[in-house]
């Protein structure tokens, strides 16, 4: 026995993942199913891109193109893996092969930083004192120097655990890896930023 949806003639399996059943539905035209996975998942597409491409007007632009991959090719999930793990690929991929058309269109990068300007950290206090929001600026700054220098695998891990708060299990689906993985290579990701912030004298 499926569930069944009056606004679809159609049934679905039972038990399945609530992000697997929104997919499917989605597949079949439902388009509200495909705006509940969106605003779900946003945050982690952005955060995804952002790690990759580092400037937000890039970012902004790259997470609608994946957006629409993933509204066109949505019937090609078939549910064998969670919905976040399917969507972080194309995401990832998406950024990436960007990445790759910016290379091959410019003559260098600036290594001055202009074109990457790193990870940002989102200011929660709306109501901090001046001295409060120029200090927590500083911190952004001094973070996201420090973020620039990392490798892409250990910006990317730290990106999801410590500043988007994503479980172990999460992120090991997200990334296709185990979870004693993830834990390995966010402890060399933190020694490695903590490494470049000694060094920099950033501390």
């Amino acid at each position: 026995m499926g569930i069944f949806f009056k606004d679809k003639v159609k049934t679905y399996p039972e038990n399945i993942p609530e992000d697997t059943l929104n997919a499917f539905r989605a597949a079949d035209g439902i388009d509200s199913a495909f705006e509940i996975l969106v605003r779900k998942y946003e945050k982690l597409v952005s955060t995804c891109v952002y790690s990759i491409v580092g400037n937000p007007e890039d970012t902004m632009d790259i997470s609608q193109e994946t957006f629409l991959k993933v509204y066109k090719s949505i019937g090609s999930f078939k549910g064998d893996s969670e919905f976040s793990t399917w969507l972080y690929r194309i995401a990832k991929n998406t950024a990436l092969d960007f990445v790759r058309r910016r290379k091959q269109n410019t003559v260098s990068i600036d290594s001055s930083g202009e074109e990457n300007e790193g990870f940002d950290i989102p200011d929660e206090s709306t109501s901090a004192s001046p001295e409060k929001k120029a200090l927590q600026n500083e911190k952004k700054e001094i973070l996201k120097k420090a973020m620039e220098k990392l490798s892409d695998e250990h910006r990317e891990i730290i990106i999801l655990r410590d500043l988007n708060d994503y479980s172990y299990e999460a992120i090991a689906s997200m990334l296709e890896i185990e979870v004693g993985t993830v834990k390995s290579r966010l402890f060399r990701a933190r020694e490695a930023l903590r490494k470049i912030l000694l060094k920099e004298n950033y501390f």
